[in-house]
């Protein structure tokens, strides 16, 4: 009867070990899978970096290429040589940043709210500071979503922009003047047609 005891004591004890050791082993693997789980997010995330890094780089590439081809068309367009193009083409660029930045203020107010235009959430951390003018309508128009905004803030904000913006066409009207008066009567009617100049 003891001996019987003794026995069955013994296979419980050992069943109970088996049972811990398997426990034990079971917990170490999940530790293991979750170890390997994290260590392959955080290549994941790095492999992700430089994908983001890569892309950027192919983005400012292709925007660099697309600059390029357009401004040898242009310069065709306009029946212009190498050194003569030499002297127009920062005349050019001048007029079309300045273009861009009152059509950039106004798409901002208008269509694309808050986000700037042709920018994903992927490129604001990327993107070039706001103008005067996108920063002017961007304060307008938080002013304007706020409940809280009072008429004299309004009235600032509206003011702001404005004066940016016609800062901004003082600039642009300087620089289509310089424009014009280095082309030729038939490179200005090219630029008119192309709504460089007016």
């Amino acid at each position: 009867m003891k001996h019987r005891k003794l026995l069955l004591i013994l296979l419980v004890a050992g069943f109970v070990s088996a049972v811990c050791i398997e426990q034990a082993f079971s917990q170490q693997g999940r530790r293991g899978r979750r170890g390997d789980q994290t260590d392959a997010q955080a290549q994941q995330g790095r492999r992700g970096d430089r994908t983001d890094a890569q892309t950027a780089e192919q983005r400012a590439e292709r925007m660099e290429q697309w600059r390029a081809r357009a401004a040898e068309q242009m310069r065709e367009s306009l029946g212009a040589t190498e050194e003569e193009w030499e002297v127009l083409s920062p005349l050019v660029e001048q007029v079309q940043t300045l273009s861009r930045q009152l059509r950039a203020g106004a798409m901002v107010a208008g269509r694309w709210g808050r986000r700037r235009p042709g920018a994903g959430d992927e490129d604001e951390a990327d993107a070039p500071p706001l103008t005067d003018i996108e920063a002017a309508v961007q304060a307008l128009r938080e002013l304007a979503d706020s409940d809280t905004a009072t008429d004299e803030e309004l009235q600032e904000a509206m003011e702001a922009l404005r004066t940016a913006k016609a800062a901004v066409e003082t600039e642009l009207t300087a620089a289509q003047d310089a424009l014009r008066d280095a082309v030729t009567v038939r490179q200005e009617a090219q630029l008119v047609l192309m709504g460089l100049l007016d």
